[in-house]
């Protein structure tokens, strides 16, 4: 890719960006903009050929993640092109989501933890949505 295809909105290349942008720079240049962002790895790939700045997985569910080497065989690709990426987990406790997360962590920019899925999975695991019911766990994750 050329490198105007990797400018960031205040004119820097992310070429001159490091690595591992802490959180609030992070977000201040690459994910002020939700335009910005995808999910899935071939729709990543093609999304950042037509200027995606920042692409997203799919959720992942952190126990299964953590546990199961097929698992994340089966769900996880990426590839040094797909960079800045963020990798979202579904968990409900802060010790499977760290485990799940320290797999990733050189793989990726960022961990997210979905705290949005209303779906009755959800409700039955209790994460995504669910889990705004239970600030003290939310804050311990």
């Amino acid at each position: 890719m050329s490198e105007e295809q990797h400018q960031l909105d205040d004119g820097a290349s992310l070429a001159h960006v490091p690595m591992k942008l802490g959180a609030f720079e992070f977000f201040t240049r690459v994910l002020h903009s939700p335009t910005n962002i995808v999910a899935p790895m071939a729709w990543r790939i093609l999304s950042r050929r037509y200027g995606a700045q920042l692409c997203y997985t799919p959720m992942f569910h952190a126990r299964l993640f953590g546990d199961s080497q097929q698992y994340r065989d089966e769900n996880f690709r990426t590839g040094p092109d797909d960079r800045p990426l963020i990798v979202q987990f579904c968990a409900n406790d802060p010790q499977v989501l760290l485990r799940a997360a320290k797999l990733v962590e050189d793989r990726c920019d960022a961990v997210d933890i979905n705290l949005g899925c209303p779906q009755g999975i959800a409700r039955r695991g209790h994460y995504g949505a669910f889990l705004m019911e239970d600030w003290d766990l939310v804050a311990s994750m």
